[in-house]
Protein backbone atom coordinates (compact mmCIF):
# COMPACT_ATOMS: atom_id res chain seq x y z
CA UNK A 1 0.00 0.00 0.00
CA UNK A 2 1.41 3.42 -1.22
CA UNK A 3 1.60 6.02 1.86
CA UNK A 4 1.20 8.78 -0.46
CA UNK A 5 -2.37 10.14 1.36
CA UNK A 6 -0.82 9.24 4.78
CA UNK A 7 1.41 10.90 7.27
CA UNK A 8 3.07 9.07 9.88
CA UNK A 9 1.97 9.16 13.85
CA UNK A 10 5.33 10.03 14.03
CA UNK A 11 5.99 12.94 11.80
CA UNK A 12 2.09 14.50 12.95
CA UNK A 13 3.18 14.51 16.13
CA UNK A 14 6.58 16.19 15.90
CA UNK A 15 4.74 18.85 13.54
CA UNK A 16 1.44 19.61 15.92
CA UNK A 17 4.48 18.70 18.68
CA UNK A 18 2.09 16.38 20.88
CA UNK A 19 2.62 13.09 22.15
CA UNK A 20 2.13 10.16 20.56
CA UNK A 21 0.71 8.58 23.21
CA UNK A 22 -2.29 10.81 22.62
CA UNK A 23 -2.83 10.03 19.22
CA UNK A 24 -3.25 6.33 20.46
CA UNK A 25 -5.69 7.41 22.91
CA UNK A 26 -7.92 8.58 20.17
CA UNK A 27 -7.07 5.58 18.50
CA UNK A 28 -7.59 3.30 21.87
CA UNK A 29 -11.68 5.37 21.70
CA UNK A 30 -12.30 5.21 18.31
CA UNK A 31 -11.71 8.86 17.51
CA UNK A 32 -9.83 8.03 14.64
CA UNK A 33 -8.18 5.28 12.92
CA UNK A 34 -4.45 4.34 11.99
CA UNK A 35 -2.97 1.83 9.43
CA UNK A 36 0.15 -0.23 9.80
CA UNK A 37 2.25 -0.09 6.50
CA UNK A 38 5.79 -1.65 6.95
CA UNK A 39 5.44 -1.74 10.67
CA UNK A 40 4.97 2.06 10.69
CA UNK A 41 1.56 3.74 12.56
CA UNK A 42 -0.18 5.94 9.70
CA UNK A 43 -3.36 8.01 10.01
CA UNK A 44 -5.11 9.11 6.23
CA UNK A 45 -4.65 13.14 5.13
CA UNK A 46 -8.72 13.07 5.50
CA UNK A 47 -8.34 12.94 9.46
CA UNK A 48 -6.02 15.74 9.93
CA UNK A 49 -8.96 18.12 10.74
CA UNK A 50 -10.79 15.77 13.02
CA UNK A 51 -7.38 15.08 15.02
CA UNK A 52 -6.90 18.75 14.89
CA UNK A 53 -10.13 19.64 16.47
CA UNK A 54 -9.48 17.12 18.98
CA UNK A 55 -5.93 18.29 20.40
CA UNK A 56 -7.31 22.09 20.76
CA UNK A 57 -10.20 20.47 22.87
CA UNK A 58 -7.67 18.48 24.57
CA UNK A 59 -4.86 21.21 25.19
CA UNK A 60 -7.05 24.30 24.88
CA UNK A 61 -9.68 23.75 26.71
CA UNK A 62 -8.09 21.12 29.11
CA UNK A 63 -10.99 18.58 28.18
CA UNK A 64 -9.86 14.45 29.28
CA UNK A 65 -10.09 11.95 26.03
CA UNK A 66 -13.32 10.68 27.69
CA UNK A 67 -14.61 14.21 27.46
CA UNK A 68 -13.14 14.50 24.01
CA UNK A 69 -15.19 10.88 23.58
CA UNK A 70 -18.72 12.27 24.53
CA UNK A 71 -18.41 15.60 22.75
CA UNK A 72 -16.99 14.39 19.14
CA UNK A 73 -19.72 11.36 19.61
CA UNK A 74 -22.22 14.81 20.14
CA UNK A 75 -21.22 16.46 17.34
CA UNK A 76 -21.75 13.53 14.71
CA UNK A 77 -25.15 13.32 16.29
CA UNK A 78 -25.52 16.87 15.79
CA UNK A 79 -23.95 16.79 12.32
CA UNK A 80 -26.10 13.74 11.16
CA UNK A 81 -29.24 15.21 12.55
CA UNK A 82 -28.30 18.59 10.68
CA UNK A 83 -28.36 16.13 7.54
CA UNK A 84 -31.46 15.02 7.78
CA UNK A 85 -33.08 18.31 7.95
CA UNK A 86 -31.50 19.37 4.85
CA UNK A 87 -32.39 16.27 3.17
CA UNK A 88 -36.39 16.55 4.80
CA UNK A 89 -35.98 20.45 3.79
CA UNK A 90 -35.18 19.33 0.22
CA UNK A 91 -38.17 16.96 -0.40
CA UNK A 92 -40.18 19.29 1.00
CA UNK A 93 -39.79 22.16 -1.27
CA UNK A 94 -39.66 19.71 -4.26
CA UNK A 95 -43.77 18.46 -2.95
CA UNK A 96 -44.39 22.22 -2.48
CA UNK A 97 -43.16 22.90 -5.79
CA UNK A 98 -45.62 20.36 -7.47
Amino acid sequence: METENYISIQQFCVHYNVPITFITALYDYDLIEIIVINETDWIHNTQIKTIEKLIRLHYDLNINIEGIDVIYNLLQQVESLQNEITVLNNKLLFHEGH
